[in-house]
């Protein structure tokens, strides 16, 4: 199924559409103030995506193994220590509010970990390719 992300951002606005398989969401994001761009950086996307990908994971899979879950928190940590270094230290907790036996619950955890796409896609380093460059004059 294909995904898609996309960000429109200059002195007239800032749009932010993401998709899966053709059905399109837009989404809210604030712009940077006193200059274009998102005042939400591509990092805490990232980590967003990841804490995302693992709480979307824990009630998909425990669903599929009729395990009760009530609510997921997941909090991703890491560090970018400069412009063009790549994450470090990254790290997260997982929270799970469920009347099923903690064993259970833990193994169901460790199994999202080992599957969750997001983070398979960083583990394993998925290549990222840049196709086109469009540039238009202003004029």
């Amino acid at each position: 199924m294909e995904y898609t992300a996309s960000v429109r951002t200059g002195a007239d606005g800032h749009d932010v559409t993401v998709g899966v398989g053709g059905q399109d969401r837009t989404l809210t994001l604030p712009a940077r103030e006193g200059s274009s761009g998102s005042a939400v950086s591509g990092g805490e996307l990232l980590f967003l995506a990841l804490a995302t990908c693992c709480a979307n994971d824990v009630f998909r899979e425990a669903a599929s193994r009729s395990l009760p879950v009530e609510s997921v928190a997941v909090e991703v940590t890491g560090q970018f220590d400069a412009p063009g270094a790549r994450a470090r230290d990254v790290t997260y907790r997982v929270s799970v509010v469920s009347p099923a036996p903690e064993d259970q619950v833990r193994a169901l955890v460790a199994h999202v970990d080992a599957i969750a796409e997001v983070h398979g896609s960083l583990r394993h380093g998925t290549p990222v390719t840049l196709t086109d460059v469009d540039v238009r004059g202003t004029a």
